[in-house]
């Protein structure tokens, strides 16, 4: 997706479904089952903003990255819905297929971590490091959903 001036409210409504997103993971202190149940998925899906392009002139007023990063959490909160409700055959799920393939596809490179945290899945379930799985997400929460807040109020001029 390009984000430009045909599609500017798509980016705008984006990044508001992102920090929405940002806010009911923050106020549950992490990944902890539906959050994506908040956002209108005719307004943000995560897929359509894995690759979004943002215009030069619009990048003021649209962030690139957090759409991006805000996709990539938006696909884990699906993910980790996968491995809590499935716990047994998370992996044959058509939703964590989808989202490793997207990884496979280098769609998910806005986060680097998602690299330690997908290769966790090359195992079955019964070999699955879920301690491990949790350690990871906790810390892509802390750096980039926490992080996107603590960035936001350095920016306030005293």
């Amino acid at each position: 997706m390009r984000i430009d001036s045909s599609n500017y409210e798509s980016g705008n409504k984006g990044m508001a479904a992102v920090l929405l997103l940002y806010y009911h993971l923050t106020n549950s202190g992490g990944f902890t089952g539906d959050e994506t149940v908040y956002i209108d998925p005719e307004v943000f899906d995560g897929y359509s903003f894995l690759e979004v392009e943002v215009t030069e002139g619009y990048e003021v007023d649209i962030d690139q990255t957090l759409l991006r990063q805000g996709a990539i959490i938006y696909l884990l909160c699906d993910l980790n819905d996968m491995v809590g409700e499935f716990e047994g055959n998370f992996q044959s799920q058509d939703l964590t297929r989808r989202i490793i393939n997207a990884y496979k596809h280098c769609e998910l490179t806005e986060i680097p971590e998602i690299d330690g945290l997908l290769r966790l899945f090359g195992v079955g379930e019964e070999e699955f490091d879920f301690e491990e799985y949790q350690v990871i997400l906790h810390k892509i929460f802390k750096l980039y959903v926490v992080g996107v807040f603590s960035d936001l109020v350095k920016k306030i001029k005293p």
